[in-house]
């Protein structure tokens, strides 16, 4: 039986993985933008979203923007 350790090891990187942390940070983003008072907390939930959206459109896709438009 695996420890905890190698059945962490193998389910990082995968997909159902990457959709959890695109999850996160979705979520940290529109807490941040809708729930927390001041412009700090506007600038990080833009910066979570943006983040968010960006890992989205990769698992997604499979591809990141910045290959896709690499001459």
């Amino acid at each position: 039986m695996p420890s905890i350790k190698e059945r962490i090891d193998e389910f990082r990187g995968t997909r159902p993985a990457r959709a959890i942390g695109v999850l996160l940070l979705l979520g940290f983003g529109v807490y941040n933008l809708f729930f927390e008072p001041g412009i700090i907390s506007f600038g990080f939930g833009i910066g979570f979203l943006v983040l968010g959206l960006l890992a989205l459109y990769k698992l997604v896709v499979g591809e990141s923007l910045t290959d896709a438009y690499t001459p």
